[in-house]
């Protein structure tokens, strides 16, 4: 499904410029990342502020009752009723800042946070404990402007002082120890929160990134593997890239050039191996073809012929008629030829007037009785158009005559000579079968 996925959006992707899609994979990143970096500050900055809180509620809440705690223990010492002439602690600030931090604290409890009835244990000792203390407060004035002993009564009432205020600030403390754990649970929460997050915004952004380099890596990779492939000269190299960007657009021109490369080549291959004049293979075609078919000869042991064709007064048409007859001669022979030929059959201008026909898997009575049909069909022609000329065909046949293209071709050639000097020897015109016979 996540491959899927990934591959559509790579087509949607490549429906983009690479500059839109440069934008787009900005906006994608920045924009998460900025907003996620600025919910970030205002966590940490609020858990710094309720950390503080915390802090300050704990030193506002806990320290007046300690403080009230050590000196009422301070009180129970002999030196401080009799004995000592220190001046007499405010007990009264005192008591009035544990009466506002049980206000505080009472005001900054909500619903959610530790049970209301735990705090009113607290402020129930304290209660408590107030009359006590302000007694000893008024006692210890007394004593120390007298400088009267304490009495067993006032040591009493300080120890009875003493207990309620611990009790108090031992319970104003679980109140306050249960709303900070409370406090720091939500501050690790919100952490867990955010590192996810940032897990999440990251993952996604890699995904976004890997699928975005793949946009434009893939069809980079398939243009350098198509020009490769071109290298080694292989055709109808394609590079298939869908899409509407720049890469798209590079790739449609590299196939269009491609195509045009290869229709030149072609073009060009075609030149190097035909006759501009007849269309039929020039000398360098009607080897090489030569040379394929008797690599098939051997391979399948099949026979093979040669025809060697010479035109009779070819010069003597070019002399007298001009060469633009000369030239129409060589088109029509060709065009009799090729149209008398099979078609797994070869024909190439040798040179000048020669021709040369290859005829695969064909004997030498087979080669024969095409040679006589050629001649006869030329010889009518040039009976009828002055300007049309006469033929003499030798024939070779492998492997009687060889295995070889040299071997092949010398002997038709020295059948074709032989018959034509003997033409010149007798006056006249051999029948087919004798003139291109062996």
């Amino acid at each position: 499904m996540a491959v899927v996925m990934g591959k559509r959006t790579e087509v949607l992707l490549r429906r983009l410029s690479v500059r839109q899609r440069m934008m787009a994979i900005i906006a994608l990143l920045l924009l998460p990342l900025a907003v996620l970096s600025a919910v970030s500050m205002l966590v940490l900055n609020e858990q710094e502020m309720a950390f503080r809180d915390s802090v300050e509620e704990s030193v506002h809440g806990l320290l007046p009752l300690g403080t009230l705690e050590y000196y009422l223990q301070q009180a129970l010492v002999d030196e401080l009723l009799a004995e000592s002439n220190d001046s007499v602690p405010d007990f009264a600030t005192l008591t009035q800042n544990v009466d506002n931090s049980f206000s505080s604290v009472r005001l900054g409890l909500d619903s959610k946070d530790v049970p209301e009835e735990v705090l009113d244990d607290a402020q129930k000792a304290w209660v408590q404990a107030r009359p006590s203390v302000r007694r000893l407060v008024e006692q210890v004035r007394a004593r120390h402007l007298s400088g009267a002993v304490a009495s067993l009564n006032t040591r009493t009432e300080l120890e009875r002082a003493i207990r309620d205020v611990s009790s108090a600030r031992a319970r104003l403390s679980g109140v306050l120890e249960a709303r900070y754990e409370k406090a720091a649970a939500q501050r690790k929460s919100q952490l867990h929160w955010l590192v996810w997050s940032w897990l999440i915004t990251l993952t996604v952004a890699g995904l976004l990134v890997v699928i975005f380099l793949r946009s434009l890596l893939l069809p980079l990779q398939a243009l350098t593997h198509a020009a490769r492939c071109i290298e080694e000269g292989q055709p109808g190299v394609r590079v298939d890239v869908d899409g509407r960007d720049e890469l798209a657009v590079l790739a449609g021109c590299f196939n269009r050039m491609t195509a045009n490369w290869e229709a030149t080549q072609t073009h060009l291959q075609t030149e190097a191996i035909q006759d501009p004049l007849t269309g039929v293979l020039n000398r360098r075609g009607i080897l090489s073809q030569l040379d394929a078919e008797l690599d098939l000869h051997r391979l399948r042991q099949q026979p093979l012929s040669v025809l060697a064709m010479d035109l009779d007064r070819f010069k003597f048409i070019n002399d007298h008629y001009g060469h633009s007859m000369g030239d129409r001669a060589l088109t029509w022979v060709a065009s009799t030829m090729r149209g008398m030929l099979r078609e797994n059959d070869h024909l190439g201008r040798h040179g000048g007037d020669e021709f040369i026909a290859v005829l695969p898997n064909t004997d030498h009575a087979s080669a024969l009785e095409i040679a006589r049909r050629i001649s006869e069909v030329i010889r009518d022609g040039a009976e009828r158009e002055a300007v049309y000329p006469g033929i003499t065909i030798g024939i070779a046949t492998a492997p009687e005559d060889g295995a070889q293209a040299p071997s092949l071709l010398e002997a038709a050639d020295a059948r074709l000579y032989a018959q034509k000097k003997h033409r010149r020897t007798t006056g006249g015109v051999d029948d087919a079968e004798g003139g291109h016979g062996r």
